[in-house]
C-alpha cells in the first residue's frame, strides 16, 4: 500500500471516493475546497468479494482513521457491467462475473427478442457480455444458486451495502444507481428512469430479485456496519456511486451540458454531456450522473496501434519517439487511418493504413518522427471528427475540448490537436476520485452551482491554444479525411 498524506486534520468534512477497478483499489480523500489530501492504493489479486474487502482495507489512508471528528462522506465507482448475486444477508452466492465476460450460448438464443430490440432503440444495447444474460443463464444451469440470490447487483452496490448493513443484518432495502443498472436493462428515456420490465417478463427473471433504482449521489444513510468500523468509516455519510466510465468522464471536465471529454489511452472514448438522445449509428448514450445523458463513442485501437508501430516496427520507444515529432514540419505527415472495427464506421474489415509515402533524403530521426506525427495526426482528425458531429448533432457551440488519458502527455500532440479542433483544451490529470464525488456534492447542495463545482474542483494540468498558422496547414487534411476514409472501406471490401 501507498498514500501521500497533508499536514494536519483540521478541515471539518472531508470527502472519501473509493475507486474499484479490475486491478485494484484506490481511495482518493479531498477537503471541501477540493484539495487533494490523501490518496491510497492497493493491488487486487483475484476477482472475489473477500479480495476487494481486504484491498479496501489496506488503501484507506490513514488520514481517514485518524481524523475522528472529521464528518466523511463517501461514494464509490466500479467497473460497468460487472454482476453479483448476493443472499438475503448479502453474501456473494454467484460471481462476481466481471463486465468482459460472456454467455454465448444463451445470448444467442435470445438476441432477437422483441424486448431486445426495443431497448436498444432506446439507446441501450443487451450482447452477449450483459448481466440479464448471465443472469439467465444462471437461472437454468443452476437454478439452486438462483433461488439462493436475494439481490443482484454492481460491485458498487455490494460495497456501498457492505459499509451500510452490519454482519448478520438482513439487507432489506437495496438500492442501484441509475448508471450500473443500465447494463441490467433499464428504461434511460423514461423520467425517472425505470427498468425496463419487459425484457425480464421475457427472459422470465424475477423482477424483485432486482433493487430499487436511485439517482448518483442520492443519500443511502450512514455506514453502520464492523467493516465500516474496522476501516475509520463507521457513521460516515454513504451516497450512491457511478461506473467507472462516467467518473472518468465528470472528472475530465464533462459535467454540465455541452461540456466534451475525450480519453486517449489504448482506445479513443470521446463523450459529451448532452440534454436530449439523438440517435446516430456512430454512438450509444449513458445516462449522466448529475443531468441529462452522455452521447459517446468508442473507438478501435489508437493508442495502442501508436505504440506498437513505435515500439515494435520502429524499434524506439514510444517518448523517444515523441521528441522526433518536433522535428518534423507541419504539413509534411503522411495520411494516417485508424481501426475502423468500432466507432465510428464498426467495419471489422477496416483495418490501419498510412497513406502518400514518399522516399526523401532526410535524417533518420525526421523520417521516424513523420511516421508518428502522422500517426497522431491521423488520431487527432478521428477525434476532430466527433467533435464536429456533437456540433451537428447536438446544435450546440464549442468553445473548448477537455482530454484525458495517457495520450496527452505529449505536449506537441496536445499543440496539434488544438489546431485541427480550432478550439482551447483542457487537459486534466488521470485521477478520478473528483468524477466520484461531484454528482454527491451537486445532489447534497454543498454548493449553489455546477459552475462553483467545477471551479473548486477540476484543476487543470495543462491548457493548450490553437497556433493560427498550423490550424491553416491542417485545414486540407480535415477536408479530405473522412472522403478517403470511406474509399479506403471500399478497398478493402474489394
Amino acid at each position: 500500500m501507498s498514500f501521500i498524506l497533508s499536514s494536519g486534520d483540521s478541515m471539518k468534512q472531508i470527502f472519501i471516493g473509493i475507486d474499484l477497478g479490475s486491478s485494484g483499489i484506490r481511495v482518493e480523500v479531498y477537503d471541501i475546497e477540493g484539495n487533494l489530501i490523501a490518496i491510497g492504493k492497493e493491488p487486487i489479486s483475484n476477482q472475489t468479494g473477500e479480495e476487494w474487502l481486504r484491498a479496501l482495507e489496506a488503501s484507506v489512508p490513514n488520514i481517514v482513521k485518524e481524523c475522528i471528528n472529521c464528518e466523511k462522506h463517501v461514494s464509490v465507482t466500479s467497473t460497468s457491467g460487472t454482476l453479483i448475486g448476493v443472499s438475503k444477508y448479502g453474501e456473494i452466492v454467484y460471481g462476481p462475473l466481471m463486465y468482459y465476460e460472456r454467455a454465448d450460448e444463451w445470448y444467442e438464443k435470445i438476441k432477437n427478442y422483441n424486448s431486445i430490440k426495443m431497448l436498444n432503440e432506446k439507446g441501450v444495447k443487451i450482447d452477449r457480455t450483459s448481466p440479464p444474460v448471465k443472469i439467465l443463464k444462471l437461472k437454468n444451469e443452476r437454478r439452486d444458486i438462483y433461488d439462493n440470490v436475494r439481490w443482484f447487483i454492481s460491485p458498487t452496490t455490494y460495497l456501498l451495502y457492505k459499509l451500510y448493513y452490519d454482519e448478520g443484518k438482513i439487507w432489506e432495502d437495496v438500492c442501484m444507481d441509475y448508471t450500473n443498472a443500465l447494463k441490467f436493462g433499464i428504461d434511460i428515456t423514461s423520467s425517472p428512469p425505470r427498468w425496463f420490465y419487459s425484457l425480464y417478463d421475457e427472459l422470465g427473471i424475477d423482477m424483485d430479485k432486482l433493487p430499487k433504482l436511485a439517482p448518483v449521489g442520492e443519500a443511502i444513510g450512514v455506514a453502520k456496519s464492523r467493516f465500516a468500523e474496522k476501516i475509520g468509516l463507521k457513521n460516515a455519510r454513504l451516497y450512491q456511486g457511478l461506473t467507472d466510465g462516467n467518473a472518468a468522464a465528470i472528472a475530465g471536465g464533462a459535467v454540465d451540458t455541452g461540456d466534451i471529454n475525450i480519453y486517449i489511452g489504448t482506445t479513443t472514448v470521446p463523450k459529451i454531456a448532452i440534454d436530449k438522445i439523438v440517435t446516430h449509428p456512430a454512438l450509444y448514450y449513458h445516462i449522466h450522473p448529475i443531468k441529462g445523458y452522455l452521447a459517446g463513442s468508442a473507438t478501435g485501437f489508437t493508442g495502442a496501434f501508436l505504440s506498437w508501430f513505435s515500439e515494435k516496427v520502429l524499434g524506439i520507444p514510444l517518448d523517444k519517439a515523441s521528441e522526433y515529432v518536433e522535428k518534423v514540419k507541419a504539413g509534411s505527415e503522411y495520411m494516417f487511418f485508424p481501426y475502423g472495427d468500432r466507432g465510428p464506421t464498426y467495419n471489422p474489415l477496416l483495418e490501419p493504413a498510412i497513406i502518400g509515402i514518399k522516399i526523401s533524403d532526410e535524417p533518420k530521426e525526421i523520417l521516424l518522427g513523420r511516421f508518428i506525427r502522422s500517426i497522431m495526426l491521423g488520431i487527432t482528425l478521428l477525434e476532430n471528427y466527433f467533435i464536429e458531429l456533437f456540433r451537428e448533432l447536438f446544435s450546440i457551440n464549442i468553445g473548448y475540448v477537455n482530454l484525458t488519458g495517457g495520450g496527452t502527455k505529449s505536449k506537441m500532440w496536445n499543440k496539434i490537436r488544438a489546431s485541427i479542433y480550432g478550439k482551447r483544451i483542457i487537459v486534466h490529470g488521470d485521477l478520478v476520485g473528483t468524477g466520484i464525488i461531484i454528482p454527491l456534492l451537486i445532489r447534497n447542495r454543498f454548493y449553489s452551482s455546477i459552475d462553483e463545482v467545477k471551479k473548486v474542483f477540476l484543476k487543470p494540468v495543462d491548457v493548450v491554444e490553437p497556433d493560427e498558422s498550423m490550424i491553416e496547414i491542417y485545414r486540407p487534411y480535415k477536408e479530405v479525411f473522412i472522403k478517403k476514409w470511406q474509399k479506403l472501406q471500399d478497398l478493402y471490401r474489394a
